[in-house]
């Protein structure tokens, strides 16, 4: 069940991001953007879509339910009674006027206030807010608003541009939106890790579930941040690439990924009562050895485990290196991926818990 809630949620990203962008490059003048193939069809799916995907974590709690409930009272109950049923009936009752407004081409502005009030609801809701209520809100809104914005933008010109037109204006506004929403995200993550855990026990929780898929998205940000300063600053010509976008663009797919199977992991507000109850990562003792209790994570250099780092930054250098001599795009992709992966094992590899 855990494997379909978070693919449910990569899915659940993917459409915010569509629905945002969209809306916001309505705003944007012709002569500003790219000429962009539109479907009124994709924005109506991923409106609905939101209602679908978003209801996954609500069926998972009534499946947890029926062990002591009948199927309707199961239903009843996840969605009058718990937080995650009752944002749900919200986000049912804003989709389906969202998705009304578009489909009579309603007003851009009504479009635009009531995917901010979705995503304002995303924020109400979610499981931080469960700790502190409005710091939660405000925290979990802003990182998945600014998140849409760039991810949106990014996604619509990537895949749904027709030709570089207007690509030097379009980079002259968006470039400077994009450092705002990524330092936004990094900024506002890092305070919604240290919710979950304490900045001292960074480290030790990649002994957990949670810890090694953290890590996992925050090395998996790296190749995506060095696309997106290729993509932005260092194509000085400014001429459309589109198919380093798509890289960027499916980079950042792996960040949702691991988001999104992180999410479903035990938090580890207590890194040792955590692993008592929830057990170690997956491959953690094949790769960094046995866990001991209490946890304390320290350097271990190995051969194997320097190499492998060696090896990752030679990855990463390869996507400049595909950029300035022109190699095969697609390429890039497969260095990022390969960078993603050496990383996580060497680091894993040079450390005892």
């Amino acid at each position: 069940m855990i494997f379909f809630t978070a693919i449910a949620d990569v899915f659940l990203y993917t459409a915010f991001s569509y629905l945002a962008g969209a809306i916001i490059l309505k705003f944007v003048p012709e002569n500003k953007k790219p000429s962009l193939s539109t479907s009124k069809m994709l924005l109506l799916i991923s409106t609905l879509a939101i209602i679908f995907l978003s209801f996954v974590p609500v069926y998972e709690l009534v499946v947890f339910l029926q062990s002591t409930q009948s199927t309707a009272e199961a239903f009843q109950t996840a969605i009058t009674q718990f937080r995650i049923g009752q944002g749900w009936l919200v986000t049912v009752l804003l989709s389906v006027v969202l998705a009304i407004t578009i489909y009579v081409d309603g007003n851009r502005y009504i479009q635009a206030l009531y995917t901010f009030l979705l995503i304002l609801t995303v924020g109400f809701y979610s499981h931080i807010s469960t700790l502190d209520l409005w710091a939660g809100f405000a925290l979990h809104s802003s990182h998945i608003l600014l998140m849409s914005v760039w991810t949106g933008i990014l996604l619509h010109v990537a895949w749904f541009a027709e030709n570089g037109k207007n690509w030097r204006r379009f980079l002259s506004w968006f470039t400077p939106v994009a450092l705002v929403c990524v330092a936004g995200v990094i900024a506002s993550g890092v305070v919604i890790m240290f919710f979950f855990v304490a900045p001292a026990d960074y480290t030790n929780s990649w002994a957990l579930p949670y810890g090694q898929l953290l890590l996992l998205k925050h090395i998996s940000i790296i190749p995506v941040l060095l696309a997106a300063l290729l993509n932005g600053f260092l194509n000085k010509k400014k001429v459309f690439q589109q198919a380093w976008l798509k890289v960027e663009s499916l980079l950042l797919l792996c960040v949702f990924v691991f988001t999104a199977f992180m999410s479903k992991q035990a938090p580890p507000h207590d890194v040792n009562d955590t692993l008592r109850i929830e057990g170690g990562g997956w491959l953690i003792e094949k790769i960094s050895g046995p866990l001991y209790i209490p946890i304390a994570a320290q350097l271990d250099w190995t051969l194997n485990g320097v190499l492998l780092i060696g090896l990752s930054l030679l990855l990463l250098s390869l996507m400049l290196v595909s950029f300035y001599r022109q190699l095969n795009t697609w390429l890039s992709l497969f260095w990022g991926v390969g960078f993603i992966g050496c990383f996580y094992i060497g680091l894993m590899m040079n450390l005892s818990f």
